[in-house]
Parts: C-alpha cells; structure tokens; sequence
C-alpha cells in the first residue's frame, strides 16, 4: 500500500497556509517567549516541546525501545529532533510542532501542557487535583480522564508516557486528523464518531456494542459522544471506510481494562481482539515506517473475542 509522505526539507518549507519562521534542533534555540509560554509563566500555553529537545532522543525514544524494538529502532535511527514554529496571529503568535525525519519522511510526536504529561514530575499530582476540583464542582465522585491507562501497559509507556501519540503528515499544513500510528491522545475517535461513517450503524452498533462488551457509557456519552469506547489507531487504506483496521479501548475509568479491540474493514458483528497487541503495534508501525509493500495483516495477532 503506497500512502503519501513529506520530507523534512518540504516539511519546513512551508506553504501558502502554513508560514514556517524558525526551526529549533537544540534547547539554546528556544526564545525566551516560549519557554515563558510553555511552562506556564504567562496566560497563553504551548505544549512541552522543550523537555524533549533538552534531554535528547535517548530519553524520548527509552520506553519506546523498551516495549516496541523495531519501532524504537527505527526511530532513533532517523534524524535529530526538530521543532517548527509556525507564525501565527499576534492573538496566537506561534504554532509549535516536533518531529523527525524517518527514511526521508517526517514523524510528528505530540506532547501535551507541561503538567499534563505521565512523564511530568507533578502529573499524578494534577490529577489528583483535577480529580478534586471535578467532583467538588458535580457533588459526586469524577476522576480526571486518563485516556492512555486504556491500552496495555507495553502501548501506553512506549507511545503515551513521554511522549503522547504520533503522526505521519502528508502536507506542510497539519490539521487535526492524524493519520497510520497511535494516534494522539487528544485525536482519539468516539465509537459513535466511527460509526457515523456509515449509514444506520450509530443506531445498530450502540446497543450493540454495551450489550456486548458490558460497557457502561458515562453521563456525557449520552449527550455529547461515546468516548467510553475509543479508537486509538486506524490502519488504512480507507479506515473510515470499508477498507482497513480500527482498533478501539474502552475509556471509562471503571472499566479501563487494557483489552484491545479489532474491527477489520468495518465487519462489526466479527470484532476480535488483539491477543498480542505489543508484537502487533510494533510489527504494524514498522511495516510503516520502512514504506513496506502491501496490506499488513493483523489477523495472526487476533483471537476472537
């Protein structure tokens, strides 16, 4: 399967919509501005793109390598960090994005606030917080979300611990689809968003899918989407279509048991699950990465659920 790509030198380039007015590779070349900006000492925010910068491949890539060897190969095989700023309005004056350049295409790594990392010394601590402040303001118990204690422990601390998702852009221009690896934890799909893509299917595969698994959707499920159940990586050619590999987890905090959900080519009513999700993601992302021809076939990782 051939998918687009973009290099790094295009990648910085920019384009008509995308104004590209610095590129910083070392934690010297971070302005004052955006370091102000990034560990919270004025009202605007950034994410942290400045730890990774600081502390190196080595450190980012540790966990990754750990859990996932191919992928984490293969990733601190590829160039040096960079970050672009992107020029913006004087309301947002800068736009911030870290990558790196695999096999002449780049690889985005998203982070969040500072804070809001597992990475960060005082994560557990804001969310406890977080935690407080959400149940003294609905009177009755709710926890923060922690999207990634969904997956696996080998998955979470590989792609969601020091870093948060990543992504492989197909223009200068990143939009908020992200696109073929485990995706940002910000860009995880509702299950009713998936299933919008085809016609009838929310008012089928929702019963369904609680009747199924046993799922309990949260109050806001119901109101606004169903992110008691979420993919976090779509494999194409066309996964919102009726080509190619969704996997989802379940998302709610009670019921946040690590299992791996596989829908192949949208066929539902045959969901399986990943039996070896770490052998599977690392097989899959390096097939990615190394441009490899053809489908990659997830069947063998599965067992039926």
């Amino acid at each position: 399967m051939v998918y687009a790509y973009i290099s790094q030198a295009d990648f910085l380039k920019g384009n008509k919509h995308t104004e590209v007015v610095a590129c910083w590779m070392q934690a010297s070349s971070f302005s004052t501005r955006v370091t102000d900006t990034i560990f919270r000492r004025t009202d605007d925010l950034a994410p942290d793109y400045y730890t990774p910068i600081a502390k190196g491949k080595e450190w980012l890539f540790e966990l990754t390598c750990k859990h996932q060897p191919r992928t984490g190969a293969l990733l601190m095989a590829g160039g040096p960090l960079f970050v672009r700023v992107e020029g913006r309005s004087e309301f947002a004056p800068f736009y911030l994005n870290m990558g790196l350049e695999v096999r002449g295409k780049v690889i985005l790594l998203e982070r969040n606030f500072w804070g809001n990392n597992p990475s960060d010394p005082d994560y557990q601590d804001n969310i406890e917080d977080l935690t407080a402040w959400l149940t003294k303001r609905d009177g009755r118990p709710n926890h923060a979300e922690q999207r990634q204690l969904s997956l696996p422990r080998p998955i979470r601390e590989a792609y969601y611990t020091r870093f948060m998702g990543l992504n492989i852009p197909d223009s200068p221009t990143v939009g908020i689809y992200r696109r073929l690896l485990p995706r940002s934890i910000n860009a995880w799909q509702s299950w009713d968003g998936y299933l919008g893509n085809f016609r009838g299917y929310k008012k089928k595969y929702i019963p369904w899918l609680e009747e199924r698994l046993g799922i309990v959707p949260t109050p806001f499920d119901r109101k606004h989407a169903y992110i008691s159940f979420m993919m976090f990586m779509a494999a194409g050619p066309n996964p919102a279509g009726r080509e190619g590999d969704v996997f989802f987890v379940k998302n709610n905090e009670t019921q946040q048991d690590g299992v791996i959900y596989h829908i192949k080519d949208a066929d539902i009513e045959n969901m399986r699950i990943l039996s070896e999700p770490a052998e599977a993601i690392d097989r899959y992302c390096e097939h990615i990465l190394l441009e490899r021809e053809g489908r990659f076939d997830f069947m063998p990782f599965t067992s039926e659920m």
